[in-house]
């Protein structure tokens, strides 16, 4: 008994070190927060210091001519509900505001596409964001069985969310590590590999964040998926506080539905 009291205890502590990664690893706290429409920025004030370039048809939507970008309001409303991913949880954030805190500024500017989707401050302006989180637990197999992901779902300028994954790509073929510095000025130093293969949505790609100066629960997978010219960034971590594996239930289906609300109008 007094064996099996202490294995219960080991694994709750390793769910609660998954449960607050978002505290742990300052990537985690951006799409545990928001929802807005507020020309970009997520900050939550309306404002935006991202320069936006023209759009290509290289890295153009995928639903035709150009429309406006998806409302905060179109977004919750295609957010993916419990309903249409069986044995997922998905809660969607009740907190419109952003911490400007949760900027991310990398010491090299080749790395900084891959700070950028979990910062609150991109190169590419969200023009309206939603957040969430996804959970699912497998009780026979923990704490590995424990999955949890932070979602941040965002519409761009046209043209914009393609030229991200695009920065992306790029910089993972030239970036291994950086220090990042938040809002506060502290300093987080980051080792990058790339991630596994994804296929969903117009185009995907995936790579794993660690902080080095926390071995035990500071990694987590990012994924970004491209749907038209909206996105969804994945922030997936273990019950052991390693880096998660891409929800690719719930992308494939949070794929369809913005390509039906970007269909819409």
């Amino acid at each position: 008994m007094r064996a099996r009291s202490r294995t219960t205890t080991r694994t709750n502590v390793r769910i609660r070190q998954a449960v607050t990664a978002a505290a742990v690893l300052p990537v985690l706290a951006l799409a545990a927060a928001c929802s807005g429409d507020d020309g970009g920025s997520g900050d939550g004030k309306g404002k935006d210091g991202a320069t936006t370039a023209p759009a290509t048809s290289a890295a153009g939507s995928s639903t035709g001519a150009a429309k406006a970008p998806l409302t905060a309001a179109q977004l919750r409303s295609a957010l993916v509900k419990d309903t249409e991913v069986p044995g997922y949880k998905i809660e969607a954030s009740k907190n419109e505001a952003m911490s400007p805190d949760d900027v991310m500024t990398t010491d090299k500017p080749e790395c900084q596409p891959l700070a950028d989707p979990p910062s609150t401050r991109p190169k590419y302006a969200r023009k309206a964001f939603v957040g969430a989180s996804v959970g699912k637990i497998d009780p026979a197999n923990l704490p590995a069985g424990v999955e949890l992901t932070q979602m941040l779902l965002a519409s761009h300028a046209p043209g914009e969310a393609g030229k991200m994954v695009a920065d992306i790509r790029q910089a993972l073929d030239k970036c291994t590590a950086f220090t990042a510095t938040d809002g506060t000025g502290k300093k987080i130093p980051f080792a990058i590999r790339k991630g596994p293969a994804v296929t969903v949505g117009d185009e995907a790609v995936s790579y794993v964040m660690a902080d080095t100066g926390d071995k035990e629960g500071g990694t987590a997978l990012v994924t970004v998926v491209r749907t038209g010219d909206a996105s969804v960034t994945y922030l997936s971590v273990k019950g052991t506080g390693q880096a998660g594996d891409p929800p690719l239930v719930v992308a494939r289906k949070q794929d369809t539905n913005l390509k039906a609300a970007e269909a819409a109008g």
